[in-house]
């Protein structure tokens, strides 16, 4: 909170508005400014982890606004603005791509540019150009009501088009705020609702708007009053836990002929482990082959397992046929009874030029760089149930499909009892995309209020509590086993029942609400009512 006062202190105090103004009318200015706003929004996040740079980003981003003159000026500033917020957030893929793809720096960092600006930027210009036009007689109507929506609806469009990739929603920044507390009941997507109302209202106050800094404040103290807010009862059952973090180097994982070195070192890593009623999870693509073909290894490890009482919880391969190859995650051990055929949960959502090349006919005729290796996975079908362990049932989630909130949440329920998520982020090498992914994944226990136990190949393997606390962790690049208690929860919050639901009817509000306010005469005597205000 005390940050939160410093900024509003600083926004409230300290700035002269009239020389921001003469600096900002320039369309220089403008543009200057919408960058670099648009940077300081993107602090907020991993590994700064500094919520209210966010708010003070956005605030100053909307102040600006009230400058633009122009449909134009209102367009290539929105896209300014988001670019450096977008560019400045996943420019760990220039790593990615260098590194695994083997394509020039240079020309890396241009496509996360062109990305950054054309996939995710510019849904949020095309509709403040339109909130815009629509309010533009009104500023504060436009910016109190129009702009959040029409950030909303480009917040959907990213989650959608496509494949999706709604990693930079404003709302993992305040992952650490008061404001997460809305998560149960509106998902991510209500925060970021929220965010974009509550920082209007204060760009609006900045102007000697007073009237509006109730809005601000009331969401902000609503969020505080929601703490310790549960939906869920935590069972008095603890269970025992180890997670395998092999950090087995990309290379040698994606070489199916070093299969037996990869199995050796996790069982190495396994066997001392197994206790009665124990619960062992194997990361993503651990068994880095489809297991029907290694039978043999898995019928005994299956036996191993069920001599102790214990049950394993892994990545996998599996082929089912009709070259379809999906990854996987099976259980083994007393979750699986003998004789019966293994289950398996095959990935919904795949990593786009990762695990899948769109338009795959069209683009890899085109040169090597489309020709990726392990990218032809099948997709998973959507419909498919949690994973068992023993008495105990896991929402599954792999990887890349941590960052769809509503994936998470279709196979949650009020019987599950925990997420499990298995994830190999050795891609990302020595950037923040690890740290920003374990933001992600805590978000989605906080949504569901459903504690989550993460094994990752290289890092960062967590367990995170039902309130998106991380209980304990090991570093990244090690070679280590997480041994932990985990404590099973039951029940359902409102976002898992209801999904987005709320999100949409409040964005319908402020949609009513901004039409009625241009449609109302202006009272003659409002002006006199906010000078006393203001005195």
């Amino acid at each position: 909170m005390k940050y939160l006062y410093a900024v509003m202190a600083v926004l409230f105090g300290f700035i002269d508005l009239e020389k921001i103004k003469k600096l900002l009318l320039s369309k220089t200015g403008k543009f200057v400014g919408s960058a670099l706003t648009g940077y300081i929004m993107s602090l907020s996040l991993a590994p700064v982890n500094m919520w209210v740079l966010a708010v003070a980003g956005l605030v100053l981003f909307l102040m600006l606004s009230m400058f633009f003159d122009t449909k134009k000026q209102v367009f290539f500033c929105t896209l300014t603005f988001f670019t450096a917020y977008a560019f400045s957030t996943i420019n760990w893929i220039e790593y990615v791509m260098a590194d695994f793809g083997k394509i020039p720096s240079a020309l890396s960092y241009f496509v996360v540019l062109l990305f950054s600006t054309f996939y995710i930027a510019l849904p949020y210009a095309i509709t403040n150009t339109i909130a815009y036009k629509l309010g533009s007689s009104k500023k504060s109507i436009y910016v109190l009501c129009f702009m959040p929506v029409a950030f909303i609806l480009s917040d959907i469009f990213i989650y959608y088009f496509l494949t999706g990739f709604p990693w930079t929603y404003i709302g993992y920044c305040f992952i650490d705020s008061p404001l997460k507390n809305y998560a149960p009941i509106t998902g991510v997507l209500g925060i970021n609702l929220f965010v974009y109302l509550m920082c209007a209202a204060l760009s609006l106050s900045v102007y000697r708007k007073y009237l509006f800094f109730p809005v601000a404040a009331s969401i902000l103290i609503l969020s505080v009053f929601l703490e310790g807010n549960t939906f869920v009862k935590r069972l008095n059952e603890p269970v025992k836990v180890a997670l395998m973090q092999g950090n087995i180097e990309q290379s040698v994982r994606n070489n199916g002929s070093n299969i037996r070195q990869v199995l050796a070192k996790y069982w190495s890593l396994t066997q001392k482990r197994i206790e009665n009623n124990s619960l062992i999870i194997w990361p993503e693509s651990a068994i880095s082959y489809p297991y029907e073909y290694i039978s043999g290894f898995v019928t005994d490890l299956d036996s191993a397992l069920k001599d102790k009482d214990a049950t394993l919880i892994t990545g996998t391969l599996s082929y089912k046929g009709a070259d379809e190859i999906y990854n996987s995650i099976i259980t083994l051990g007393n979750a699986h009874k003998a004789g019966t055929e293994i289950y398996s949960y095959n990935k919904r959502v795949l990593v786009p030029f990762g695990e899948v090349v769109p338009f795959a006919s069209l683009l890899r005729p085109l040169g090597s760089i489309f020709v990726i290796p392990n990218s032809s996975f099948s997709y998973g079908l959507e419909n498919q149930r949690p994973i068992s362990a023993d008495k105990y049932s896991f929402t599954p989630a792999i990887c890349y499909e941590a960052i769809f909130s509503d994936t998470v949440a279709s196979l949650d329920s009020a019987d599950t009892n925990g997420i499990v998520m298995l994830s190999v982020d050795s891609w990302f090498g020595p950037t923040k995309g690890p740290i920003q992914h374990l933001n992600i994944a805590r978000m989605r226990t906080i949504e569901l209020q459903k504690p989550m136990l993460r094994a990752t190949n290289s890092g960062i393997t967590a367990y995170i509590d039902e309130r998106g606390n991380i209980v304990d962790m090991l570093p990244s690049d090690v070679t280590d086993v997480l041994e932990t208690t985990f404590y099973p929860v039951k029940g359902q919050t409102l976002y898992s029942r209801f999904g987005n639901i709320f999100t949409y009817i409040f964005s319908l509000f402020l949609l009513i609400m901004g039409i009625i306010g241009l449609k109302r005469k202006d009272d003659p005597n409002s002006e006199l009512i906010e000078k006393m205000v203001r005195s």
